[in-house]
């Protein structure tokens, strides 16, 4: 997919995705539509990617380094490295899922306090997971 999403909860934006459709149409040009069911909302997305963020930024903060594939020094953690490191393994032992995408709501909840229980007993950091309400963050659940 090249650049579009529609997210389908309501009539409202079934009939905007319909028209967006007929629009195309008449351009004359070929889509390709696919469908996927949606697990999570773009504010739960936002917040798992925020916490990956903050755990990335304490684990630096606290003195924690990852030896660089070459071995010859040490780098900060990302939060990509906390995706694919830490977070990655949970959701794939635990749920048998490549991708926290796959992840339905609960499964995405629980997943996440399996991440910052075992940061907090591997590294003493304990943090809660983040939720954007109207672009500011307070710490609770999914």
């Amino acid at each position: 997919m090249s650049g579009e999403a529609w997210l389908v909860e309501d009539r409202d934006s079934a009939k905007m995705f319909c028209q967006f459709v007929m629009d195309q149409l008449e351009e004359g040009t070929p889509r390709l539509y696919s469908i996927k069911r949606a697990t999570r909302s773009v504010k739960q997305n936002n917040a798992l990617h925020l916490l990956f963020r903050e755990i990335a930024n304490a684990m630096n903060d606290a003195g924690y380094t990852r030896a660089h594939p070459w071995g010859k020094m040490e780098i900060p953690y990302s939060e990509t490295a906390i995706k694919e490191m830490f977070y990655a393994p949970i959701i794939d032992k635990v749920y048998q899922k490549q991708h926290s995408s796959d992840l339905n709501t609960k499964e995405l909840s629980e997943s996440v306090e399996y991440l910052l229980d075992a940061v907090a007993q591997n590294t003493g950091i304990a943090m809660q997971m983040p939720q954007l309400f109207n672009g500011q963050r307070t710490g609770a659940s999914l």
